[in-house]
Parts: structure tokens; sequence; C-alpha cells
């Protein structure tokens, strides 16, 4: 047995069409896995969005590319083709942002992704333009003070509230819980 918390493996197809089902299968003879950056922790979350895997690391947040693969050109210009590839490049997105171990704080309205950062005391959102940190407008103060002091067991739970269209999330520290 070999643990590998930074690396994805993918099974043979599922088509409920033709009543093909091989998510038991995994061939040796091809290349099935995918690694992420090892020194960025173990992955947290997988968000699959179009033909994009998102993937949440502790310490970053990157997207692989799914049944496609980029070319670089001389210039460093990127272009999609198309490939045998399940699982393409990892690509990273600006920033030295990540989920930490609290994946329960991931939220989706939209194309907008919402998530904590315990480690840097930050709540982010991620969308077509890149990471923002939005507990920087304002909040700075209190989230750096209510997530620092946090222990392992504590949690951030995150939520989009439909009705007043926010990203809501409840810092839980033990029995007490804060919510914002």
């Amino acid at each position: 047995q070999e643990k590998r918390p930074n690396a994805l493996i993918y099974s043979g197809i599922y088509n409920s069409r033709t009543g093909i089902n091989e998510t038991n299968v995994f061939s040796v003879g091809e290349n099935i896995t995918k690694a992420a950056d090892p020194q960025k922790g173990s992955i947290q979350k997988l968000y699959a969005e179009d033909t994009n895997l998102i993937i949440f690391q502790e310490d970053k947040v990157s997207r692989a590319l799914i049944d496609k693969d980029a070319i670089y050109s001389a210039e460093g210009n990127t272009s999609l083709t198309s490939s045998n590839l399940v699982i393409g490049q990892i690509l990273p997105y600006l920033g030295n942002y990540g989920i930490s171990t609290n994946p329960e704080s991931f939220a989706v309205y939209g194309y907008r992704k919402y998530f904590s950062d315990r480690k840097r005391n930050a709540i982010l959102r991620l969308s077509r333009d890149g990471i923002t940190e939005i507990s920087a407008h304002g909040m700075r103060d209190f989230f750096r003070d209510s997530i620092s002091s946090l222990t392992e067991s504590d949690k951030i739970v995150g939520g989009w509230d439909i009705h007043n269209k926010n990203y809501v999330v409840s810092i839980q520290q033990g029995s007490a819980s804060y919510d914002t």
C-alpha cells in the first residue's frame, strides 16, 4: 500500500446509456495517475467546472485540464489541443493560497468559488480573474484574530446564502460558533 495524498488516480469509464461500467478497472498498462506539487500539501478538495478540474491543496489552488493538454509556443503562449490524457497539465493559479485542511469551507455560486485559508487567516474567492482575498475588504483584523486562535479540531464552515447573495462563514471553536 502506498499513500500519495497529493496524487490523483482515475479508473475506466462509466456510461449509463450503453451500460459500460469500468469504474473498478485500473489499468497498470496506462499512466492513470497525476501528481500535484507535494510541497503544497495534500489534496483537500476537487471541483469539476466545464472542462477543468480545480484542485484545492493545503497551500495551493490549481486547475487541471480534462481531456486536453496545453502546448507552449516559443513565445510562451499556450494553445489547447485535444489529447488522450484524462487529466492533462496541472496549472497553478497565481497567489500563495490554499484551502488548508478546511474543505468544508468551500461554496460555489455561479463561476465563483469561496473558501478559507486557515494558514493565512484569509477568506478567498476564486473566479475567472483568479484568487481574491475578500477578507481584506474591511475584515482583515477580525479574521486574523478569529482564525489564528483556532486549534486543529476547530472548523471553518462556509456556504452560499442564496437569498442575501452572500458567502457565509461559520467559525466553530469547540462548542461556540461565530457566524459572519
